[in-house]
């Protein structure tokens, strides 16, 4: 009991002294507490609570004195002031505290975006590109030619969005917000390293890519007042000492030549960014400095389940004499590579670099005497976006400029291009870089069909018919040798019963078969091989044209009967699930071709009559099947022409079973039998027959050799006894 008396007595003593402290002894005994924040106004230099001069004051009446201490009070606030300036007097007089510098604040622009070009096609612009405030950047770059609508069009949206050639990475209704750490990165993105670290000194997340920079001028197109073809964004480090500028120039097709039939496939200049970088040293002594300017960033990917080609770096290098080598990187390599930290970077002179899908490309063409000067020292290929299926990552270059040195007050300038468009000869070929379209080992003849595709359509029809048009073009020049092929089919009818004879005849002599089938073919003037020369012949133009489907943009979106694109499959409709090999729509081309496969087989291939040939055309039913597959994702184009192929070649089969038989010259058959002597199968009978002699020879001295150990082995045995 007497405890908790004596702890609640120390309790209410405690909180009486404190009330006491706080409350009642400033207000009755002023002079025995003193206020605080005087001394704290008086340090930062505002009028003491007692009525004496302020620290400014002070340092003002102490300078006007020559020398002289000055009044009590201004010694007090002086050595008050000294204190707080770390002493810091001249002569004795209390002087002025200095004020700490003020950080540099960041630059506070506002966000904008800047579209350069018109959707109108009829002003001459092919491009409408949105600049963007935010590190002064391309966020996106959009074809306005109607030809170039986007491929998948899962919104019904009517009309069709345009193609973006980049920018891709970036949603259609995405806004850039300045300081927005980690955001996406978009083309032509500057960087450098002194700069942006004296940026990220204030703010981690400021830097050249991600603050916004000054929109100091737009120009505005002389024949089109309302539009704006050029845009200037500056920024200054922040010590004032270098000014950056990047400077955009958008390209169009000249105005007298508008209205010329078809310029807009024609004029490579009018897909031209020009873009300026501008270094400005504004301080008195020399400034070294290097940039890094990131290339194009999300290009399209589109028909991405049929697709055979994703996104690939393209870089065409210079050699000594100017020449162009092409060089071709993969996103799947790539991201092998990354993962392996073993992404080469290349230093040699770029005539273009930049990345292309399957019909467009976007490519940085540095201006100049590259090999005398290279504007870029190193060009890396960088992964923007990391996709699970890895050739499907969006992926990018990273080009550094060469090591610059700026004098004071002086003025460093790059100059470059940018093509952004479809992947033609005649659009690519100003900027020599028509080496990335890769027609594969039958360019020519992919060359020679996209001419005659296009001469076709030039006279009104649409590419499916001038599809099948070329189709009869190359079986009608084919004639001759389909018809020694239906020939040739019909004198192998022929021979099937001496061919059967022989091989019942030779049947455990398999040489002596060969040799007695060779020998019935030169006697009868029949050629075996000749059926395979129309097969032999078409491969080439199947490639050729596989390979102009897959790359030449005017079947892009060329429509035909329900087929919306030529240049992808059919795809007649959604099947509602994804099956293996062949996706998850129903393509309705393939499987006619097919079809047509299979009769045409039937209707050309002879009955089997031994149970090896009923084996080989079992096994081409399963190769049908397998073709089945193979050509179940193809282009619809390709498959127009297969269908086209084989109902030509099946109604020219009947058509030639019509047609009379050549009459053949006894005398003339005998003259060719022996002028093929020693043509082929003259030489192909010799071989056979000395290789054939050969082995009888080595088989009659085995039997000797087995003849002679016997007797040996006989005559021993009576040596013994």
């Amino acid at each position: 009991m007497d405890q908790q008396r004596r702890l609640l007595v120390f309790g209410l003593v405690s909180f009486l002294t404190f009330y006491g402290w706080l409350f009642i002894g400033p207000k009755f005994f002023p002079e025995l507490f003193p206020d605080p924040q005087a001394d704290v106004e008086n340090v930062d230099g505002a009028a003491p609570a007692d009525g004496s001069a302020s620290s400014e004051e002070n340092a003002h009446n102490t300078s006007g004195d020559d020398g002289d201490s000055g009044s009590s009070d201004s010694k007090t606030a002086a050595a008050s002031n000294n204190d707080a300036s770390d002493g810091d007097a001249s002569n004795g007089d209390a002087e002025a505290a200095p004020k700490e510098p003020e950080a540099p604040k960041l630059p506070d622009f506002p966000t904008q975006t800047v579209v350069l070009g018109s959707p109108d096609v009829a002003t001459g612009y092919v491009l409408q590109v949105e600049l963007t405030s935010v590190g002064a950047s391309v966020q996106s770059a959009t074809l306005t030619d109607p030809r170039y609508p986007v491929a998948e069009n899962p919104e019904k949206l009517d009309p069709r969005p345009q193609l973006r050639v980049v920018g891709n990475n970036l949603a259609r209704d995405d806004s850039i917000k300045p300081l927005l750490k980690g955001r996406a990165a978009l083309t032509v993105d500057l960087s450098m390293d002194s700069v942006d670290e004296a940026f990220a000194r204030q703010d981690i997340r400021a830097s050249l890519r991600t603050l916004n920079w000054e929109l100091l001028e737009t120009e505005k197109d002389a024949d089109n007042p309302d539009v704006i073809s050029g845009a200037t964004f500056g920024i200054v480090s922040p010590d004032g000492s270098l000014e950056v500028r990047k400077i955009f120039q958008l390209q169009r097709v000249p105005a007298d030549r508008v209205s010329e039939p078809g310029i807009r496939q024609i004029f490579g200049p009018a897909y031209r960014l020009d873009v300026s970088i501008q270094l400005r040293n504004l301080s008195k002594k020399t400034i070294a400095a290097q940039y890094a300017l990131q290339g194009p960033v999300g290009l399209p990917l589109e028909d991405v389940e049929n697709a055979r080609k994703y996104r690939d770096i393209k870089v065409g290098f210079l050699d000594e004499y100017g020449a162009v080598s092409a060089e071709l990187l993969t996103a799947s390599a790539l991201a092998k590579d990354v993962k392996n930290e073993s992404v080469e970077e290349w230093t040699k002179p770029v005539q273009y670099a930049g990345v292309d899908v399957q019909f467009f490309a976007a490519l940085i063409v540095p201006t100049g005497d590259q090999i005398a000067r290279q504007t870029f020292a190193t060009v890396t290929p960088t992964v923007v976006t990391l996709d699970q299926e890895s050739e499907r990552s969006d992926i990018s270059l990273e080009l550094k400029s060469s090591e610059l040195e700026i004098p004071a007050d002086g003025l460093v300038q790059h100059d470059f291009q940018m093509f952004l468009g479809p992947k033609s000869q005649e659009l690519l070929a100003p900027f020599k870089a028509d080496t990335i379209i890769d027609y594969g080992w039958f360019g020519s003849i992919s060359h020679v069909m996209t001419w005659l595709l296009k001469t076709f359509h030039g006279w009104g029809v649409h590419y499916g018919i001038a599809i099948i048009m070329l189709t009869i073009l190359v079986r009608g020049m084919m004639f001759p040798i389909s018809r020694k092929q239906a020939a040739s089919s019909k004198k192998m009818k022929d021979l099937q019963p001496q061919l059967t004879a022989i091989r019942d005849k030779y049947k455990d002599d398999k040489q002596k078969l060969a040799q007695a089938q060779m020998e019935l073919y030169r006697e009868a003037d029949f050629n075996p091989f000749a059926g395979c020369l129309p097969v032999f012949l078409q491969l080439p133009i199947f490639i050729s044209l596989y390979q102009a489907l897959n790359n030449w943009v005017d079947l892009r979106m060329a429509s035909f009967l329900w087929i919306d694109n030529l240049a992808a499959p059919d795809a007649l409709f959604e099947m509602g699930v994804s099956i293996p090999f062949l996706g998850s729509d129903f393509n309705l081309l393939p499987l006619i071709t097919i079809v047509l496969f299979y009769a045409q087989q039937k209707m050309f291939m002879p009955p089997p009559t031994t149970d090896e040939m009923a084996m080989q055309q079992k096994m081409m039913n399963f190769m049908m099947i397998f073709m089945g597959f193979l050509f179940y994702r193809v282009p619809a184009g390709l498959c127009v022409y297969f269908i086209a192929s084989s109902a030509w070649g099946m109604s020219e089969r009947k058509l030639l079973e019509y047609l009379p038989e050549k009459k053949v010259d006894p005398e003339k058959l005998a003259k060719k039998k022996m002028k093929k002597g020693d043509g082929f199968f003259g030489k192909l009978m010799k071989q056979m027959q000395e290789a054939a002699d050969m082995q009888e020879q080595i088989k009659k001295q085995n039997e000797a050799r087995g003849g002679n150990n016997q007797s040996g082995e006989g005559s021993s045995k009576r040596r013994k006894k």
